[in-house]
């Protein structure tokens, strides 16, 4: 069964791929966001993964609130797509996924921002770009950690990535991102960490007997009006540290929810 769902994701990406190479620049911006939508989504019920999102708050929903910058922590590959089936919005992501076949062409065609490493104002040509996507009225997400992590604690946040929320004067939203089993006890195994290879991480994905959830939870809003981005950043990562240790072991918080 196994192979099987691997099987359907490589036609699903192949199908993704012909989409947005012959249709996407005769797209709406509202026919792509459908299309987002619809490509995250089933995407992560091929791979058994259900996603919930708990929202601490009205203003937490940014799919009514927005635009604002949301910043999470970051476990997966998956942890875009999770978020694109809830409601698509622009990423911040490094510029390794780009040479990724098929999923770079997707990421880079469907607006990703990339950093490219090693090139002087990198950092900073990127916060311009998510500050103009803010201004414009989209969300932008970003993994201040700049790799990921098992979900049990976030790692070290990197501030920088405060700065477009700052500059386009809109909210900061944390997010704490984990995976559990069905029956709602925390698990690292869907991380994408240390030497694992994306095939073996797939297989892990793929193999899982029941699958995973991935809960999203969107606390609430930082405002950014006269905070420093070191301020803000630490204050984000406070609140998602704080959750990761409250909520393993368990799935479902207080608040609105929304599942796919």
């Amino acid at each position: 069964m196994a192979l099987v769902r691997l099987l359907r994701l490589l036609a699903h990406m192949l199908l993704g791929f012909i989409l947005i190479m012959t249709c996407w620049p005769m797209m709406s911006d509202s026919r792509k966001a459908r299309v987002e939508h619809w490509f995250a989504s089933r995407l992560m019920r091929i791979l058994r993964v259900k996603v919930q999102a708990h929202f601490e708050a009205a203003e937490s929903d940014y799919r009514h609130h927005g635009p604002m910058l949301i910043y999470s922590n970051h476990v997966s590959w998956i942890d875009i797509f999770a978020f694109n089936a809830v409601a698509p919005l622009t990423f911040i992501a490094k510029s390794e996924i780009s040479d990724w076949p098929i999923a770079g062409t997707l990421a880079a065609r469907s607006g990703t921002l990339f950093i490219e490493r090693g090139k002087r104002h990198a950092v900073r040509d990127v916060i311009a770009a998510a500050v103009k996507v803010l201004k414009a009225g989209r969300t932008v997400a970003v993994f201040p950690e700049g790799t990921t992590g098992s979900g049990d604690e976030p790692l070290p946040f990197h501030s920088n990535f405060v700065q477009p929320a700052i500059q386009a004067g809109v909210p900061l939203l944390p997010v704490t991102l984990q995976y559990f089993t069905p029956d709602g006890r925390f698990t690292p195994e869907p991380a994408f960490v240390g030497e694992q290879t994306l095939v073996q991480n797939l297989w892990v994905l793929a193999n899982a007997p029941a699958g995973f959830v991935c809960s999203l939870t969107f606390h609430s809003p930082l405002r950014t009006e006269g905070q420093t981005r070191h301020v803000l950043s630490d204050a984000a990562r406070n609140v998602i540290a704080a959750a990761c240790a409250q909520s393993q072991g368990m799935v479902g918080t207080a608040g609105s929810t929304a599942s796919t």
